[in-house]
């Protein structure tokens, strides 16, 4: 028993040993695979962590790729419809700053800070595809652009050389332009900025003003002929008149000054600039100023909260004054800091902006009678604005859209002031004539306001 017993105690020992050890073994393996999974865990949930505050799908959408901000094109959502517009003429990629009509009334330039001149026809006004032109001029963009007497070339001057620049440009069997090529640069004369320029519908003399109240007189070859200061304190605006003959100017004073451009009857050649007239009246700064086709009318607009109609057909060279005709009020205006006045080439009608608004004015009667307010005409203030030589299209820039509108306010004009020529007309065939011209006018006045926009 005892070596049974002996036997048994010796055989079971080992395996005893074994168990324990392989228990050991178990656990320590157990031990360590949690250990190894939650390290694993934690260093997962770290990256996932981590991975997420940047670019967490499920929690915060991805960031857009950031686009230079030269390249930024803002997406032209202002939308503006009116019965008296005939057309909304888009293509310039920023702000439109000039207008000009050639004096063949066959193209509307216009310049802009995207550094190009476009070039459009007039006689697709009223179509649905408006067809343009374009030339590219340097970093800056251009301010201003003027058509030659001839409707071939016109003129810019670039906003950061600070100079008039040349173009000629040929035209396609269709009639749109083609082939615009630079063929002069004007030296540099001005210190401050050029805020207009201009060409003499003569050809005789080109005319370029700067804000410190420069102006300088210049051949169609780019030669100075005169230089004078105005002496207004600083210029808001400047312009050759239509008739060729006269520059003005006005500016910080309360009026507008107008110069002759003088040449030699027998050769030609340019003689001097001598002091015309001047348009007076007003209480404060004169902001702009137009005159009609002939140069016998004048508008203008003040800060004064005022603008004013004048006959300019004087005999200024013996000190004849220009006469105030009529005064017009803004009083529901709290102030005006910028502002633009056009005169049509009838002088039947003028139209006054004023920060984006419109306001057309019939001035056939006694009364001068705003026809129409037009409101948010654009998205930013009107800063270029002007009528074809006929007075029937109104051109304004304010943003990078051209607004083109019919000029109702002259038909009405027309209708009013042949009305009365008719009523005292004795001769018959006379009066015949007058009546086929209202009866003319009516059909354009209810063509235009029937059309669908």
């Amino acid at each position: 028993m005892e070596n049974l017993g002996h036997t048994n105690d010796s055989s079971t020992a080992p395996v005893s040993n074994f168990a324990i050890g392989s228990a050991l073994l178990g656990i320590g393996i157990l031990i360590f695979s949690f250990f190894y999974l939650f390290v694993k865990q934690k260093g997962k949930s770290t990256t996932e962590e981590s991975d997420q505050k940047p670019n967490a799908p499920d929690h915060k959408p991805s960031q857009p790729t950031l686009i230079p901000q030269s390249k930024i094109v803002k997406p032209d959502t202002f939308k503006f419809t009116h019965p008296w517009l005939c057309a909304s003429l888009r293509g310039h990629a920023k702000d439109v700053t000039g207008l000009d009509f050639s004096h063949n009334d066959k193209y509307l330039a216009s310049t802009g800070r995207d550094e190009k001149v476009f070039l459009w026809q007039v006689k697709e006004f009223e179509s649905r595809d408006h067809r343009n032109t374009q030339c590219n001029v340097e970093l800056g963009g251009a301010l201003n652009v003027k058509f030659s007497p001839d409707g071939r070339a016109f003129l810019i001057n670039l906003i950061n050389e600070n100079i008039i620049r040349a173009y000629k440009f040929a035209k396609r069997d269709d009639g749109l332009p083609k082939d615009i090529k630079q063929v002069l640069d004007f030296s540099k004369k001005h210190e401050r900025e050029i805020i207009a320029i201009g060409i003499a519908s003569s050809g005789k003399f080109i005319m370029s003003a700067s804000a410190d109240t420069k102006i300088i007189i210049w051949d169609t070859k780019g030669e100075v002929l005169s230089s004078l200061e105005t002496h207004q304190g600083h210029l808001n605006h400047a312009s050759v008149s239509p008739c060729g003959r006269f520059f003005g100017s006005s500016g910080f004073t309360p009026d507008a000054r107008f110069f002759e451009v003088c040449f030699d009857k027998t050769t030609g050649n340019f003689k001097e600039v001598r002091k015309a007239f001047d348009l007076k009246g007003h209480n404060a700064s004169v902001l702009y100023f137009s005159l009609n086709k002939d140069s016998t009318r004048a508008a203008t607009l003040s800060k004064d909260k005022t603008w004013k109609l004048y006959n300019t057909d004087v005999d200024y060279v013996h000190k004849q004054d220009a006469k105030c005709l009529y005064t017009g009020t803004f009083d529901k205006i709290n102030m005006i800091k910028t502002g633009l006045i056009a005169l049509s080439p009838d002088a039947l009608s003028c139209v006054i902006a004023i920060d984006s608004n419109l306001y057309f004015y019939n001035l056939g009667g006694t009364e001068k009678i705003c026809e129409q307010e037009i409101v948010d005409v654009h998205s930013e203030s009107i800063c270029s604005m002007i009528f074809d030589s006929t007075g029937k299209y109104l051109a304004t820039a304010g943003d990078r859209q051209i607004r083109i509108f019919y000029n109702v306010a002259n038909l009405k004009a027309m209708i009013d002031e042949l009305s009365e020529k008719s009523k005292v007309t004795k001769q018959l065939s006379l009066k015949e004539r007058i009546d086929e011209q209202i009866m003319d006018a009516r059909e354009q006045l209810n063509k235009i306001l029937n059309r669908t926009q």
